[in-house]
């Protein structure tokens, strides 16, 4: 606490000295007050924020963060001439577990020139083209958990492709990550790309897009996986393994799948603007694993296809109003994840998140970083569930089915509001589906009022989970107050 009070007050003299280099700084302090009816928090109470909300009963979070982006060469106010060169940084610093954990839950440097950038180090991110404030999260990265560090090279806006007079435009990134050590992997890594089209004008477009995850390298017990620059370009790829190399005969390699933990999300969505209304319609589905011939056990897993027209997807319908007095944004998501490829192995039981080599999952700090609303061995443990019967990974319920719904709006100048409601049913995953026989249902409820002025913010919240696995209410206050 006394290095994060000695930053603040050196970034408020570094402010008063050079404010006028500075475009766009923001400095913001606060507190987060959590406390619940249960031992944890209920689901929207931490759910989506970036891993900064312990799962505690009654917990103090206070926070620092600091945004700036000025232009390269000049001092000039931001409405004067367009920029192209522009410089970023950003930091957060959080603690909580009743001042017991300090962590740095953003800090980055970027640089851009037009739609180009280059950023690293940690920082807010989600894949897809979902609302980040009403979604119940996407199946690649939700801001659900604690952000990785990372490299990217990304073209972060959509960008005209040359000879189609902006019918056509495309963005994408490419990134490499550090997941550090967990379990008993340590020091491995992530591949991370994607590339999205859309095509059309202002009133009507349509997009599609592919964001491909791998988790690789490291050292394991039994040896160290493959990691030179050769094994990259295999992850890259999502190739199997070289089994006539020696270095794919240590550790815990499977030479007949591709090399790592590979997850691919397709991304397609339909968006409609007239006036000031936008009305959107998209879809997500996972891919999590290959198919394969049983009778073949030598040609398991391979990338046949991406399933793109599967059961499995999150399907959502947004509308938006921002002229609108009283409701803003109204979203409706479906999701249903309880197919995946059917029962039979190899040829079914994709197991999302899950993986047999890189056991602790899809997962970060105890974090799952996609969708939120699959149950970890960590919230299992919160729900008292019998641990002998959850079998199947570190997510113990990945096959669900529901429905979401997010309402956000103002009630008064300085006053807005923000509901969220899930309901869904746990079928856990295809190794304990005895204990999930028949379906746990479970609701998850949050209601938020902002209360925003000039110098300073409080949002009081409510959220709320009953059902077969927990019921459990908690109230959240945060104070901010905005140095700048």
């Amino acid at each position: 606490m006394k290095r994060l009070l000695l930053a603040v007050c050196f970034l408020g003299l570094l402010d008063g000295l050079q404010a006028q280099h500075l475009d766009s700084l923001r400095i913001t302090v606060g507190t987060l007050t959590t406390v619940a009816s249960q031992s944890y928090q209920p689901l929207w109470s931490i759910a989506n924020r970036y891993g900064s909300v312990s799962s505690q009963q009654a917990d103090l979070s206070t926070f620092f963060r600091l945004r700036n982006e000025h232009a390269l060469g000049t001092a000039a106010p931001a409405t004067e001439a367009p920029r192209r060169w522009i410089v970023g940084y950003g930091v957060a610093m959080y603690n909580n577990r009743h001042f017991g954990s300090t962590f740095l839950q953003e800090g980055y440097a970027k640089v851009s020139y037009g739609a180009w950038q280059l950023r690293a180090g940690r920082y807010r991110e989600i894949t897809g083209a979902l609302d980040p404030s009403l979604s119940s999260g996407s199946f690649g990265i939700s801001g659900n958990a604690l952000p990785l560090p990372k490299v990217e090279l990304a073209v972060a806006e959509y960008t005209n492709v040359p000879l189609t007079k902006g019918l056509v435009q495309f963005k994408g990134n490419f990134a490499h990550g550090w997941f550090g050590s967990q379990d008993y992997i340590r020091k491995y890594l992530l591949h991370q790309k994607s590339l999205y089209v859309k095509v059309g004008r202002d009133k009507l477009s349509v997009y599609g897009g592919l964001t491909h995850f791998a988790q690789w390298g490291g050292v394991f017990p039994s040896g160290r996986a493959p990691s030179r620059f050769q094994d990259y370009l295999r992850i890259v790829a999502a190739r199997s393994g070289n089994a006539a190399d020696p270095v794919y005969q240590q550790g815990p390699i499977d030479n007949d799948n591709a090399v790592g933990n590979h997850i691919l999300v397709p991304d397609f969505g339909l968006t409609f603007r007239k006036n000031h209304t936008t009305i959107r319609l998209y879809t997500q589905t996972i891919f999590d694993k290959g198919v394969a011939d049983t009778a073949n056990l030598n040609q398991r897993d391979q990338i046949k296809g991406l399933k793109i027209l599967g059961r499995d997807r999150l399907l959502g319908l947004s509308w938006e109003n921002p002229t609108s007095k009283f409701l803003q944004n109204v979203l409706l998501e479906g999701i249903y994840t309880k197919y995946q490829g059917g029962p039979i192995l190899y040829q079914g039981r994709d197991n999302y998140y899950n993986n047999g080599t890189y056991s602790v999952g899809w997962q970060y700090q105890d974090r799952i970083i996609g969708t939120p609303l699959f149950i970890s061995q960590q919230d299992a443990k919160r729900y008292q569930l019998n641990p002998g019967t959850l079998a199947g990974g570190t997510v113990i319920s990945n096959r669900v089915a529901g429905v979401h719904a997010g309402f956000k709006g103002r009630v008064a100048p300085a006053v807005a509001y923000r509901v969220l409601a899930t309901h869904l049913r746990h079928y856990g995953n295809y190794y304990n589906d005895t204990y999930f026989t028949p379906a746990k249902r479970q609701t998850s409820l949050l209601g938020e009022l902002p209360c925003r002025f000039s110098h300073f913010a409080v949002t009081p919240a409510v959220a709320y989970d009953f059902g077969d696995l927990s019921d459990n209410v908690a109230g959240l206050l945060q104070l901010e107050w905005f140095v700048r």
